[in-house]
C-alpha cells in the first residue's frame, strides 16, 4: 500500500509499505477520503499543535472515511463490523479509567492516545473506534464526521440560546461554515466574517443572513444593525492563530452573550477585555475535540441533510500529490482540500 510520511516541515514522501494485518481487536480500513485540517497544516509548517508529539517521519490524517477490508480476531459479533461496511474511525484512544473517561468525557482524557493514518491507502483502528456510515451519506462527506463532531461538542455547551437571536461566526473556513449551519439549526440569524471572498460566497450559499469582509466593512455595525443594537447572543471564534479574533468576539457579544473559543491561537498568553466579561456577564466557552457518540450525531446530521458539506469541498488531490495538496491548502484559496483514493465506495 502507499503511505504518505511528513519527513520534516514542508517535505512529504509517498512510500510503498506492506499491507498491515489487523491484530486481535483491530479492523483494517481501506481509506476513501481524508480531509486536510488546520491542525495538519500547523504540523506541516513546523508548529507543534498542543497534544501532538511530533516524531519524524510522521503519519497524519484524522478526517477520514473508508470501507472495512479485514476484521481481526477477537472483534465481537455484536460490534456488527463486516468486510465491506462503510465506516468512520475516531482517532482518539482514551484510557477509559481516568476521572474524565469515567464521566463519559473521553475528549478530556488525561492519558489520551491518538491514531492518525488517513493519508494512506489502508489503516488499522481498534474496533471500538469505528462508527458506521449511514447508507445515504457519501464517504467523502462522511469524512467530515471528525470536524463536525468537534463542532457538535462546542455547540452542545451553549445554553438558553434565544430563538431568532443573532449569531456571529468569525472565520469561514470549513469549521466556521459548519458552525454557521449549526447555529442556524438553533434558530439564530447568523453573520459570517471572513477575509476571503470565495469563503464568504460559500457562507451565502449555505444560508448566512449576512456576510462581512472586515477589510472593507464594519462588522460591529452589522451586528448592531441585525440585533437592534444589543450585540450577538452567540459568537464563535473559528479563525485560529490570531488572538485579536478572540478579543473581537468579546466586543461583539451582547450582555449575557456566549462566546465559543473554538479555533486555538496556539499561544499561552494574550490580552483580553476581562472587564467586559465581568460587567456584561459574558460566558466564554472552551471547546476541545469530541466523543465517539458525537461522531454518530455528526453522521446523523449529514444523513438528515441538516448540515451540507458538499459546497465546502472545493479541491481533491490523489495521495501521490499530497505535497501539492498541502501547499494549496496553506494558500487558503480553496476551502476544504481532500486527499482521495479513487474507486473506494
Amino acid at each position: 500500500m502507499k503511505v504518505a510520511f511528513l519527513q520534516k516541515p514542508f517535505e512529504w514522501t509517498v512510500e510503498e509499505r506492506p499491507l498491515p494485518a489487523p491484530r486481535a481487536g483491530e479492523v483494517l480500513v481501506k481509506v476513501a477520503a481524508c480531509g486536510i485540517c488546520g491542525t495538519d497544516l500547523n504540523a506541516y509548517v513546523g508548529n507543534n499543535p498542543r497534544g501532538w508529539k511530533i516524531v519524524y517521519p510522521l503519519r497524519m490524517g484524522h478526517e477520514l472515511a473508508g470501507v472495512i477490508e479485514a476484521v481481526g480476531e477477537g472483534v465481537p459479533d455484536q460490534a456488527g463490523l463486516r468486510c465491506g461496511d462503510r465506516v468512520v474511525p475516531d482517532g482518539r484512544v482514551p484510557c477509559r479509567i481516568c476521572y474524565y473517561c469515567r464521566k463519559g468525557q473521553v475528549n478530556l482524557c488525561i492519558n489520551q492516545g491518538y491514531i492518525s493514518g488517513g493519508f494512506s491507502q489502508y489503516t488499522v483502528y481498534p474496533y471500538q473506534n469505528l462508527v458506521a456510515v449511514p447508507a445515504g451519506v457519501a464517504l467523502e462527506h462522511a469524512a467530515f464526521a471528525e470536524p463536525l463532531a468537534c463542532v457538535v461538542n462546542g455547540n452542545s455547551q451553549l445554553v438558553d440560546v434565544p430563538f431568532a437571536g443573532v449569531g456571529v461566526v468569525l472565520g469561514a473556513g470549513p469549521i466556521g461554515l459548519l458552525h454557521m449551519q449549526m447555529l442556524k439549526l438553533r434558530g439564530l440569524k447568523v453573520i459570517v466574517s471572513e477575509l476571503k471572498e470565495n469563503r464568504l460566497a460559500a457562507a451565502c450559499d449555505l444560508g448566512a443572513e449576512m456576510v462581512v469582509n472586515p477589510h472593507g466593512q464594519d462588522l460591529a455595525a452589522a451586528v448592531k444593525a441585525l440585533s437592534g443594537g444589543r450585540g450577538a447572543d452567540v459568537v464563535v471564534s473559528a479563525a485560529g492563530g490570531d488572538e485579536r479574533v478572540l478579543d473581537q468576539a468579546i466586543s461583539l457579544a451582547a450582555k449575557r452573550g456566549q462566546i465559543v473559543y473554538f479555533a486555538a491561537v496556539l499561544k499561552d498568553r494574550m490580552e483580553l477585555s476581562l472587564d467586559a466579561i465581568h460587567y456584561r456577564e459574558l460566558r466564554l466557552i472552551g471547546s476541545h475535540d469530541s466523543t465517539t457518540a458525537q461522531y454518530e450525531t455528526a453522521l446523523a446530521l449529514l444523513e438528515a441533510s441538516k448540515v451540507d458539506v458538499a459546497p465546502i469541498i472545493t479541491h481533491r488531490f490523489p495521495l501521490e500529490r499530497i505535497g501539492e495538496a498541502f501547499e494549496f491548502a496553506r494558500s487558503r484559496e480553496g476551502i476544504k482540500v481532500m486527499i482521495v483514493n479513487e474507486g473506494v465506495e
